[in-house]
């Protein structure tokens, strides 16, 4: 066991090395976030604001990935100010210092800023999200007046404990489960903090998460209120806010991924856990060697990528996903397996199929025979057909309207529930292919990749 540990210890250790910002970085990004709150303080004093800037996130926590530094910037402005006032002002507070920006959605408009140092050599991302200063978690005016209390429980408790965030992150990323946005559902940056928090260690976590069911329920505080059932698998009690879940965006995949991962890294430690997970791109050649040995159909709906966040595209494509699997199955054929993805501009919905062609009749069932009135309805709106009886009731054989699927996806997509962005882009022009006329630009044949790999590493 003990030489178990050591293994352990010297894996994280060197991952660590690789991972952790060095001190030429932390100078550089702590001067950019400076900067950048004495730009907001002093443009609000001189615009007669009433508002002040604070560092958020995981650059104000130093748990950051090395060359990955997000800087959050949060404008507080006081609780009594209207909703209107709040986002004219903030939004014209945060441009105003700006070199450059993107306005962006979350709960309501922030900035997306580009920033120089202060010697003008390397430029800096930044978001500037204008929020409500309340003095309490329970007073919330929007969703992300509760990220500067997330900010201060984890600046007073993380220190000594950066490092086992950094490797849980790590972990996260190689596992393709780390961030709550919707095209992933995993693990936010402040769950992964405040999982650590409960556990002490990147390692204690591991063994824990290795013995985890579902609906795991973690409270540190102990004065969680959030009691709905059935609403995931894992809860997490924000300890700035006890009727919240932290994990509701994790799911069931995600759970089951880290449960797995942990198992098979405590019992074959490696720093390959850590490692970027994507192959290289596959090529046409081995993707059709793969179809031919499967024995099954793959067709792709491909279109323009709606210009919208992905926190928005992604619930639409998966809604898509559903409607498109309904209309193909109701029609007679199967689906093995489906997904969705986006790579650069264009989007794609992906169908694995079982049954991909049918003959040209069907059965079409009647009613009983002993149902004399409908009988008598059934006989003679079907007086060219030859009729049987089977299973004691009527049947008669007519013609399928579609005997491929691609045929059925050229025609009838449009009658699904697609998405008002998804549908509006679809609506514009898309193309259905199927096996070798599938495109292989850069993105499809990682997105393949991953698609034959399962969870094991691609080769």
């Amino acid at each position: 066991m003990m030489k178990e540990n050591e293994e352990l210890k010297r894996i994280c250790k060197a991952v660590i090395e690789h991972i952790r910002p060095d001190e030429e970085e932390r100078r550089r990004v702590k001067a950019v976030t400076e900067l950048i709150i004495a730009k907001i303080n002093k443009k609000a004093a001189e615009m007669g604001i009433e508002a002040h800037a604070i560092s958020a996130g995981s650059t104000a926590r130093n748990t950051w990935i090395r060359g990955e530094a997000d800087i959050d910037i949060f404008i507080m402005f006081p609780a009594d100010m209207t909703e209107e006032d709040f986002k004219e002002r903030g939004l014209a507070l945060a441009k105003s210092i700006a070199d450059r920006y993107e306005e962006r959605y979350a709960s309501h408009p922030y900035i997306h800023a580009y920033f120089y140092d202060a010697e003008g050599r390397k430029e800096h991302e930044a978001d500037l999200v204008p929020c409500f200063a309340v003095k309490d978690a329970s007073l919330l005016k929007s969703a992300v007046d509760r990220t500067p209390f997330h900010n201060a429980y984890v600046v007073r408790r993380i220190a000594g404990l950066e490092d086992e965030v950094l490797l849980l992150k790590q972990f996260m990323k190689y596992l393709g489960i780390y961030g709550s946005e919707l095209r992933r559902k995993g693990f936010a940056g402040y769950l992964c903090e405040l999982l650590i928090l409960n556990y002490s260690s990147f390692t204690e976590l591991l063994k824990n998460a290795s013995q985890w069911e579902y609906g795991e329920r973690i409270d540190r505080e102990g004065k969680g209120t959030y009691r709905e059932v059935g609403t995931g698998p894992l809860i997490v009690i924000d300890p700035v806010d006890p009727r919240r879940n932290v994990a509701a965006a994790v799911s069931e995949y995600s759970f089951c991924r880290l449960v797995d991962a942990a198992r098979e890294f405590l019992a074959h430690p490696s720093t390959e856990f850590f490692s970027p997970r994507k192959g290289k791109s596959m090529s046409r050649a081995e993707f059709m060697r793969l179809v031919k040995e499967r024995g099954t159909e793959f067709v792709m709906v491909l279109f323009e990528a709606p210009d919208v966040v992905e926190d928005i595209l992604f619930p639409q494509l998966r809604k898509a996903e559903a409607s498109v699997t309904n209309l193909i199955e109701r029609n007679g054929f199967k689906v093995y397996r489906s997904d969705v993805s986006v790579e650069g501009d264009k989007a794609f919905l992906l169908f694995e199929l079982v049954i991909w062609s049918l003959p040209r009749i069907k059965k079409h069932l009647g009613p009983p025979v002993t149902s004399k009135y409908h009988s008598e309805q059934f006989k003679s709106k079907y007086t060219a057909s030859p009729l049987f009886i089977e299973g004691g009731r009527y049947l008669v054989e007519v013609e399928r309207k579609y005997t491929d699927v691609v045929s059925l996806l050229k025609n009838e997509l449009g009658s699904c529930s697609l998405g008002k962005n998804v549908s509006e882009s679809i609506g514009r022009g898309y193309e259905v292919l199927r096996n070798e006329e599938i495109r292989f630009f850069e993105g499809p044949g990682y997105f393949l990749r991953e698609y034959f790999s399962g969870i094991r590493s691609p080769s």
